[in-house]
């Protein structure tokens, strides 16, 4: 339970980084999580078709919390009137994420999805704000509805995977392919792993026209489902969040109005700032699963009684609680100065640069990998019962292993923090790698 009326509270969520209304909205959703995911969390994974337990949490999350209104504009009757809040969305997704890591992203992407259409609608810029118009002129009413409605940033790739993510190689690797043709957008290729992927009703789909011409070519496309010439193959069955849906999506032909496409350098700003983005929402999650397990750890250490006492008494046993505790802090304080300074571009530069987007790498990764060791170790206090499904832990054990591969990945953000400080070239190309693309005829 989150009690914000404590000491420790105060200090761990400080008023210079949180003020009242997130305090609120952070309330909402950490009751939210005590009350509707919590008690079922054990049985998440085994509700295969999601309609049992999965759609209804993810319905009260996004209709009746209205999470799926949170970037559609207000004049279309959505909850967005200026900047995304990215503390408000890290307090979020923490509170969420701290009971299913799966329902934190499922609700998190379909936002995801429509921030680029929300990014050019608030643009200065006549052209790039019309494109956001015609988005949400369109695709908006569907949802501020009473049905549950979901999006998909469809991104990565068979052949590419994470290179995609990696804003060093301009969008060159990605495979699949645009054409504009008359008043229509065409496109062929498949994209694999999303989030929502296979239940989206809109998908934000990833293009290139010509990966010769790199960030020239790139190509934003909005393509509502169901709709011809889209297809996917299977749900994939992972270790863990399973409440997040992932499965590939296959593009044949498939044919949408030129208005509901972006080509060039402004529609690259918005994948890099989408990019840039989910390293504050996705260092939530990391956040939220390793307090989960903590908070399920200590609560077991305290009732299992071994050699006459709780075994969280035992020394052993404290250092493993308190080196979790100390990490937790650190942890939230870093991401909170991040998402401040998201916040703040006034002061400390857009998300996407050089430099934030180090820190935010660096942030990110040292969350995740840290995460999956601490939660091993304090694997070794649960004992057997640690691996029982209905003792909750197991679920954070699982579910951590699968957010390290995130957001390109440990690998990719230690790279990224490395440009902090000299111009490490970790792109596909150059000398022994491959070679650019030719130029299609």
């Amino acid at each position: 339970m989150l009690d914000q009326s404590s000491q420790w509270y105060k200090l761990q969520y400080p008023e210079c980084f949180v003020n009242e209304e997130q305090r609120m909205m952070q309330k909402l959703w950490a009751d939210f999580a005590d009350k509707e995911i919590m008690p079922v969390r054990d049985k998440i994974d085994d509700d295969v078709t999601h309609k049992e337990i999965i759609e209804p949490i993810l319905k009260k999350a996004c209709v009746d919390l209205g999470f799926q209104k949170v970037v559609i504009p207000e004049e279309y009757g959505g909850l967005a009137s200026g900047p995304i809040s990215s503390v408000t969305h890290a307090l979020r997704q923490e509170q969420v994420c701290r009971a299913d890591y799966g329902i934190a992203m499922a609700s998190g992407c379909t936002n995801w999805a429509l921030g680029p259409a929300y990014a050019a609608y608030r643009s200065p810029e006549p052209e790039i704000k019309a494109w956001g118009k015609g988005i949400f002129d369109k695709f908006a009413p569907m949802f501020v509805g009473n049905e549950l409605r979901i999006g998909c940033f469809n991104m990565s790739e068979p052949e590419s995977a994470t290179d995609i993510e990696n804003l060093r190689n301009e969008g060159r690797t990605v495979q699949t392919r645009a054409k504009l043709i008359g008043d229509e957008w065409v496109i062929n290729g498949s994209k694999m792993w999303a989030t929502n992927s296979g239940i989206a009703d809109i998908n934000c789909v990833v293009c290139n026209i010509d990966p010769k011409l790199g960030i020239d070519a790139f190509t934003l496309i909005y393509v509502p489902e169901p709709w011809p010439g889209v297809s996917h193959g299977k749900f994939e069955v992972k270790c863990g969040v399973q409440s997040d849906r992932n499965t590939s999506t296959f593009f044949d032909d498939v044919r949408v109005p030129k208005e509901w496409g972006l080509q060039g350098p402004v529609a690259w700003r918005f994948f890099a700032n989408n990019l840039c983005t989910s390293y504050v929402a996705n260092g939530g999650n990391g956040l939220g699963v390793l307090q989960g397990a903590f908070e399920t750890l200590l609560e077991y250490t305290g009732q299992r009684v071994a050699g006459g006492k709780a075994v969280r008494d035992h020394l052993s046993s404290a250092m493993i609680i308190g080196e979790i505790a100390s990490v937790l802090n650190v942890f939230r304080s870093a991401l909170l100065e991040l998402a401040h300074q998201y916040d703040h571009p006034e002061i400390y530069g857009a998300r996407n640069t050089r430099y934030m987007e180090a820190k935010a790498s660096s942030i990110h990764a040292f969350i995740w990998e840290s995460a999956t060791e601490l939660i091993a170790k304090g694997m070794v206090l649960m004992g057997g019962n640690g691996y029982v499904r209905e003792n909750h832990y197991e679920k954070y054990y699982r579910d951590v292993a699968i957010g390290e591969m995130v957001q390109g990945g440990l690998q990719q953000n230690y790279f990224g923090a490395c440009r902090a400080f000299y111009d490490l070239d970790y792109s596909s190309f150059g000398p022994g790698k491959l070679q650019l693309p030719r130029k299609e005829s």
